[in-house]
């Protein structure tokens, strides 16, 4: 390299570290005002209104001065702005700040649009990275959006959205002036974490099964449960012994065996997941106007064998009286009934059609039963 090549190299980078110098030392500017939205123009009644007239209609909703109509309600044309109100209205970005963004719509349309510089910081109070953050409150939507500007450059906050889509979603924006005049930015945006999504998530989830589960409860909300049951005793005797498991005072003891026939098949339909089926024996004592004693009863699940036909049954539990009347006593009634388990809905006690009337003898058996 001769020394002319070399003082070329020498300018060219003394030039550049200038230039980068200047770029680096220039101020970077961001838009600062508030567009009234599509409804004002040039012939508008806040053509010399301030901040304090704008915001008694929306309460608030940030704005900045001056304030901005075109002559058509259109966006405001912001080259123009920089080119002939720069001093008006921009404002020279901070350390640590945005250039912002902030718009509010109704059914997609803009109602106003105010440019500001600002901090933009998270929840806990961390920085948070440049972008679209957006609000939906039934029709009316809100949207802020942050960006740093190229030094020396013209202001990034002068995009001009049709429609508030949303290009991030995540974090909690706060800036100086939406926490003030716009606390409600602050509930939206904490609903984009993971977290909340997911619980959004799970919350929608278990409504939708809930739904379906009332749902299923309903479709079989009116069918009729109850069927045929034929009931007869075959052996009845009564034995007068000491009752041990409740004192030890001589009680009647009644010992019986029956035959059951019923057809619980159509009772299963999509909703029934078991039958619970259970004998009562009823009847009526000096001592008591109601007794009330199970004798039998089975669990039949879905896809089990639901037609019973048994023959000279034995009872299940004991069948005590809390007394002597069980000796002579000619009327006792066998009951079948049966509680559907269903997969979601009641749990319904069904009597059977049908029941079988006996009578205990009039004398104490004491042979061995």
């Amino acid at each position: 390299m001769n020394r002319y090549a070399f003082f070329i190299v020498v300018f060219v980078s003394l030039a550049l570290v200038a230039i980068v110098t200047a770029q680096q030392s220039s101020p970077r500017h961001c838009y600062r005002f508030t567009w009234l939205g599509p409804d004002y123009n040039n012939g508008s009644v806040y053509l010399n209104a301030t901040c304090n007239d704008v915001t008694k209609l929306s309460d608030k909703e940030p704005c900045m001065e001056p304030l901005v109509v075109s002559m058509d309600g259109t966006w405001p044309n912001v080259s123009y702005i920089w080119d002939n109100h720069k001093e008006q209205a921009t404002c020279v970005l901070g350390d640590s700040e945005y250039c912002a963004q902030y718009t509010f719509y109704f059914n997609g349309t803009p109602l106003n649009s105010t440019y500001m510089c600002t901090k933009a910081l998270t929840s806990n109070n961390t920085v948070v990275s440049p972008g679209c953050y957006t609000q939906t409150i039934g029709s009316f939507k809100k949207r802020v959006c942050l960006c740093v500007p190229i030094a020396g450059g013209m202001p990034c906050n002068r995009a001009n959205p049709t429609s508030a889509t949303t290009l991030v979603t995540m974090g909690l924006v706060t800036t100086a002036a939406i926490v003030i005049l716009n606390k409600n930015l602050i509930t939206l945006l904490e609903m984009y974490s993971v977290l909340t999504r997911g619980n959004a998530i799970l919350t929608y989830t278990l409504s939708v099964l809930a739904c379906l589960t009332f749902l299923c409860f309903l479709s079989t909300l009116t069918v009729d449960y109850r069927t045929a049951a034929h009931m007869n005793t075959v052996k009845v005797v009564v034995k007068n012994v000491p009752d041990y498991g409740a004192s030890k005072e001589r009680n009647d003891l009644g010992f019986l065996t029956f035959d059951l026939k019923t057809d619980l098949s159509h009772l299963f339909n999509w909703n029934v997941k078991q039958l619970f089926l259970y004998l009562t024996a009823e009847y009526i004592t000096p001592s008591n106007e109601l007794n009330q004693v199970v004798l039998w009863d089975k669990i039949i699940l879905r896809g089990e064998n639901a037609l019973l036909d048994f023959k000279n049954m034995n009872t299940k539990y004991y069948f005590w009286d809390d007394g002597n009347g069980l000796k002579a006593h000619n009327n006792v009634t066998l009951t079948l009934s049966w509680n559907i388990i269903p997969n979601a809905g009641l749990l319904p006690n069904i009597p059977a059609i049908g029941q079988h009337s006996f009578k205990f003898p009039s004398d104490y058996t004491q042979t061995r039963v």
